[in-house]
């Protein structure tokens, strides 16, 4: 599971387990003796791909090893059903290395000194800080552990292009309106029926699938500012595609107060963007 968290287009795979940039979840097996998985470059930004054993050679120093020809990970000798090595980068993203066994018999995270980030000359970092340990999750943490939403992750989500001017926003705007949906280019702000919008989710295309189902494959736009006091989303008839190809808009309805709390609660404000949804 490859899943990238990008500025400009939060869902709630930014507040929840499998947020990493490079997002490992058991691979699978292949007749090839080293695993490999695509990572993204620290520099250029371009994919290279790691073998599994690369990836956690760090942490073996700490009792965290990975077994190749089993593909699993152990540590001090027991097998590891979750590993979590999460650290926050800028605009509050988390990327890191995350790994699922279900057959695992206990839970463990990384431990990083984030307190003295040492810049390079050419004033560039590395977010992740010092690596200084693995520790294992209680067991009431072991217990608790909802394991169907590790199973069923969240779609991934990427960016596509620059977020949209405010020309482009206009006339996005013009579909809206004969739904009740306005947008304020001098205050960068949606309305719906004169309340201002918090978050705006309209699924543009779809197969059909829910977007927690770990299926789903499609495109969305993400619309909205953080002091709105309205979540909304959008009905299309994905079986007649528009001019653009998206599903006909039918019509955008307002979130309810108990999906208003929850949105509140993983904390899913985001900026305007489009967006492309895809499961790997």
């Amino acid at each position: 599971m490859l899943v990238g968290c990008m500025a400009g287009c939060s869902t709630a795979a930014a507040s929840q387990g499998g947020t990493s940039q490079l997002g490992t979840a058991s691979p699978p097996m292949t007749e090839e003796s080293e695993q490999t998985i695509v990572a993204v470059a620290e520099g250029n930004g371009s994919p290279t791909e790691i073998s599994y054993e690369e990836l956690f050679k760090p942490y073996a120093q700490f009792g965290l090893t990975y077994d190749a020809s089993k593909n699993e990970l152990t540590y001090n000798g027991k097998a590891v059903r979750w590993f979590e090595d999460y650290y926050t980068v800028e605009d509050g993203v988390q990327v890191g290395n995350d790994f699922f066994n279900e057959n695992g018999v206990v839970d463990v995270y990384a431990v990083r000194d984030l307190t003295n980030i040492v810049r390079t000359e050419d004033g560039s970092f590395d977010p992740g800080g010092k690596l200084t340990g693995v520790k294992e999750f209680s067991a009431e943490e072991f217990a608790a552990r909802d394991i169907e939403a590790i199973k069923n992750p969240p779609p991934a989500v990427a960016l596509t292009g620059d977020p949209p001017s405010a020309k482009e926003l206009e006339d996005m705007a013009k579909e809206y309106e004969a739904f009740g949906v306005t947008y304020d280019i001098k205050n960068d702000q949606w309305y719906f029926n004169g309340e201002k919008v918090r978050f705006f989710r309209d699924v543009l295309t779809s197969n059909g699938e829910g977007l927690t189902s770990g299926k789903f494959k499609g495109s969305m736009r993400l619309l909205g500012s953080a002091d709105g006091t309205v979540d909304i989303y959008t009905v299309r008839d994905f079986s007649r595609p528009d001019a653009s190809g998206n599903g006909t808009l039918t019509g955008v309805e307002k979130y309810s107060q108990a999906e208003f709390d929850e949105h509140t609660q993983r904390e899913m404000q985001s900026k305007s963007g489009s967006c492309v949804v895809t499961q790997e």
